[in-house]
């Protein structure tokens, strides 16, 4: 199982070379990274956290795969695109030839083998991290309620906090996503199901009511990955639960269109759960007719991560010169510095990035141009493409980190979820909000380790091994 975890690297680093061939390869290149990236989940699935393959993944499908198809499909000439400009902005050849190695080089540093214990099977590591989590969780069983009950309160108070408590407030609620893998690694922990379903049926009730479904998709992605780990899975069943979920994720991102279109804008009084309900039954039963051309084209506008980065091209360099890395540099110094001392930094989120790299300005909806349209918008082709490399590799150091420090503190690989949940959907979103959001979760962290050491399995004099984990250089 030497090479095991090289097979994909060494594939990533094949369709890089490739990428630089005439535009009759792009079609090729880009299955051939779908199937890499599905084929790397279906491999972790019981082995370990499917949280990098995730990410992957994400990448591919949001700004490789689903760009092809409005190339292929959903083009000028289709009557429903071309009416909403909907279509791919520039040439296919401009957008592959930096997305596809920049891409390409992403997934490669995110999911390379750094350290010398991941040469071989991730699953015997892993196995034995866990083991130590269940030895500590079987001391103290309840542990994972406590977390999940504090969590769970700082949502019902969120909304009555200042907005400078508010985030804090929300970090603290996605620690119960933690508990809730306390809970269900906790040896003779009765009715642990029963806790588990009602969790999940709070979190999708909840997401109903508030029209926001981020949390249970992108939360969701890695956190079923540990309900299947130790676990000997015929491939075949992994393909049937990797199919499923796709299947429902595609379900829902239709379900919340019309859903979002009702309640949102139309000021629909009625019972929000029951409209829900109704609209993603009818679209289920749809089955296999949802995937039909017209059907798909509101998710393919919807996913289609690459039509923002296509309009960054569009204006850069034509209409605006490459900022070499001004807006992307301001945006990573203000992830380190509080708000309090630096009143009007930049804010995460698609209204700055939208109007600045492309031009246009979004009021009533929220997109964004995501890293990959910041890394060409600010370094052109060839410059784009290294940063893409380094963002890749910063969160793989990160993740390595976890893993470092799980040697003195073990439970804290139950709250990986938490740190990288922003990370898991960041094709979608931008470099601050992947860097303050790592940052912003690890401070907190590590303030709730100070606080609470017994949320993270230790006692108070034994706090000194995770300061200097978390302070030591790599």
């Amino acid at each position: 199982m030497i090479f095991r975890n090289f097979i994909p690297v060494l594939i990533y680093f094949l369709v890089y070379l490739f990428s630089f061939f005439p535009e009759e390869y792009y079609d090729s290149l880009v299955i051939v990274l779908l199937c890499t990236s599905l084929l790397s989940i279906l491999d972790k699935l019981g082995r370990g956290v499917v949280l990098r393959e995730s990410i992957a993944f994400m990448y591919v499908f949001n700004c490789l795969a689903m760009p092809l198809l409005g190339y292929r499909v959903y083009n000028y000439d289709y009557f429903w695109a071309r009416l909403l400009k909907k279509y791919m902005p520039v040439s296919e050849k401009v957008y592959f030839d930096f997305t596809i190695p920049a891409v390409t080089l992403f997934c490669l540093a995110l999911t390379f083998p750094f350290y010398k214990s991941q040469f071989i099977d991730q699953s015997i590591k892993f196995k034995e991290i866990l083991e130590k989590c269940k030895r500590i969780l079987s001391k103290d069983k309840f542990i994972g309620m406590f977390i999940i009950v504090a969590g769970l309160s700082s949502f019902m108070v969120s909304k009555l906090l200042p907005s400078s408590l508010s985030y804090l407030s929300i970090i603290l609620y996605f620690s119960s996503f933690a508990g809730l893998l306390y809970v269900h690694f906790a040896p003779d922990f009765k009715n642990k199901r029963i806790i588990i379903l009602a969790f999940i049926l709070f979190l999708v009730l909840n997401s109903i009511v508030v029209g926001m479904f981020t949390v249970v998709a992108y939360m969701g992605v890695t956190i079923f990955s540990y309900f299947f780990l130790g676990k000997n899975i015929h491939l075949i069943k992994k393909v049937l639960v990797l199919l499923t979920a796709v299947f429902l994720l595609l379900i829902l991102q239709n379900t919340k269109i019309t859903y979002r279109d009702m309640v949102w804008y139309n000021s629909y009084q009625g019972d929000k759960t029951a409209l829900f309900s109704r609209l993603f039954v009818e679209n289920f039963q749809k089955g296999d007719a949802l995937f039909e051309k017209k059907a798909f084209f509101p998710i393919h506008t919807r996913v289609n991560q690459g039509y923002n980065i296509a309009l960054v091209m569009r204006r850069i360099p034509s209409a605006k010169p490459f900022d070499n890395g001004k807006a992307i540099t301001t945006s990573i110094v203000s992830s380190f510095v509080p708000r309090l001392f630096w009143p009007d930094k930049p804010v995460a989120g698609g209204k700055f990035n939208m109007e600045y790299y492309t031009g246009r300005k979004i009021i009533t909806w929220s997109t964004n141009i995501g890293p990959l349209g910041e890394a060409y918008g600010s370094f052109g082709v060839t410059g784009g493409i290294i940063y893409m490399f380094f963002l890749g590799l910063f969160i793989r150091w990160v993740y390595g980190r976890i893993f470092k420090i799980s040697a003195k503190i073990p439970l804290i690989i139950l709250w990986i979820p938490v740190l990288f949940y922003q990370v898991t959907y960041s094709a979608e979103t931008d470099t601050l909000q992947i860097v303050n959001s790592i940052l912003k979760t690890a401070f907190f962290m590590w303030i709730l380790y100070k606080i609470f050491p017994r949320w993270f399995g230790m006692k108070k004099e034994s706090q000194k091994p995770m300061v200097q984990l978390m302070t030591r250089p790599a």
